[in-house]
């Protein structure tokens, strides 16, 4: 058995029969006929893909220390195109480079490419832009003053903002010559919420804009600021006016109206305090029927956001309404004349007056002359010419007032009897 075996090998045949399956086996193997996994082809192996990368930066090479450059875009879109082994290997690894060169570019506006290095040469490289507008000018320095800004509007009703301090004042900015120039405004916004009624402090970033509002694109050191506003809530004194409203019941008198407060400090803008002053403060007599004090609110102005104090205390006098009546022609009694002497009145020579009557009306409206005494007191007088008080007796409730106040009048002795 065993030579059967011997001769059958050695046969010329059978050897080439063998060494044809190998070369067959090791074709299928290389070109991944066996690879039942990847479902690929030897001719999908060879079809060229493509493949979009976005965002991808760009570096510019120049003279950094003096010059400036505009007009670079920061990414750009880079198109790939070649074997898929190759293009998996550049989008996962992006180690190859986009870039501008602008180490022999002259200052002025140019138009250059975009160009790319370490990228495989096996795949094919399309950059867009392909070129790009730049201008490549002599960078300056200068310093400014800043300005601060913020919304007026975020003010609490009756606070305004005083002159901002900035610290510090000026900044540098730094920039082509030709960007530098349009500087117009350089300012730092106030980014505050809500409604301000006290003193803020911020750090604002400073923004620098042409003559149009547009930003420009320069340096600036540094690039924020402390910006304080002082907020403040301006104040005035102002008097206080009393008006009063309504009509007293028709047997009373208001006879004054007056606060113990004469004027308040309100509190405002300036341009709503300017136009202020006085307040008004009314009140309604309607049912006041006697001396009364009433504390009244204050109504604020438009525009006045405090009144210290808000109220006032108002004092109102009142009496009853009074009706007046007068007697003429009494007749003045005497009292306590001395028997022996006699009595001529000089002044009044009539010996009479008027009397003046005044009070609330239905008592005026009952009295009568007869509840009314006039007289003058004698008393202990002497013989001669003496002045003399009117006085008047009557009802309490009563007001009254006599024409004259004194009287002048003549006492003699009586001459006796001559007997025969």
């Amino acid at each position: 058995m065993d030579n059967k075996m011997d001769k059958f090998m050695e046969n010329p045949w059978f050897v080439r029969i063998i060494a044809m399956i190998l070369t067959a086996i090791l074709f299928f193997s290389f070109n991944g006929f066996f690879d039942k996994d990847n479902g690929t082809t030897p001719n999908d192996m060879e079809d060229e893909n493509v493949e979009t990368l976005t965002n991808v930066p760009v570096e510019v090479y120049y003279d950094a220390e003096n010059l400036v450059v505009s007009g670079v875009p920061k990414t750009v879109t880079v198109r790939l195109q070649g074997q898929k082994r190759f293009l998996e290997a550049a989008k996962r690894q992006r180690d190859f480079t986009i870039f501008v060169d602008l180490s022999d570019v002259e200052i002025g506006n140019h138009r250059v490419p975009v160009q790319h290095k370490d990228i495989s040469n096996k795949l094919q490289v399309r950059i867009d832009p392909t070129y790009v507008d730049i201008s490549l000018q002599e960078k300056v320095t200068e310093e400014f003053k800043v300005e601060a800004e913020f919304n007026r509007s975020i003010l609490a009703e009756g606070f305004e903002a005083q002159q901002p301090e900035i610290e510090p004042r000026t900044v540098k900015i730094t920039g082509a010559k030709d960007i530098v120039d349009k500087i117009t405004y350089v300012k730092a916004t106030i980014d505050a919420s809500g409604l301000i009624s006290d003193t803020i402090v911020r750090q604002a970033a400073v923004t620098v804009l042409d003559r149009e509002l547009n930003k420009l694109d320069v340096e600036v050191e540094p690039k924020t600021v402390s910006v304080e506003i002082p907020v403040k809530n301006p104040r005035k004194n102002v008097p206080i006016k009393i008006n009063t409203t309504g009509t007293p019941p028709d047997d009373i008198v208001i006879k004054t109206v007056s606060t113990t407060t004469p004027e308040v400090l309100i509190y405002g803008r300036t341009t709503v305090l300017q136009d202020i002053d006085e307040l008004n403060v009314s009140v309604d007599v309607s049912n006041i029927r006697e001396d009364t004090e009433l504390e009244v609110p204050i109504q604020y102005p438009i525009g006045v956001n405090k009144i210290s104090p808000n109220k006032v205390v108002v004092k109102i006098t009142a009496e009853k309404k009074v009706t007046e009546k007068t007697f003429d022609k009494i007749k003045i009694d005497t009292k306590q004349l001395e028997p022996n002497l006699n009595l001529e009145f000089l002044s009044p020579p009539s010996g009479e007056l008027s009397l003046k009557l005044s009070g609330e009306k239905a008592k005026i409206d009952n009295v009568e002359e007869s509840d009314f005494e006039v007289f003058v007191n004698l008393e202990n007088l002497n013989a001669g010419e003496h002045e003399v008080q009117v006085e008047v007796a009557g009802p309490e409730d009563v007001d009254w007032e006599t024409s004259i106040k004194t009287v002048k009048v003549r006492l003699t002795e009586e001459q006796e009897e001559e007997t025969t």
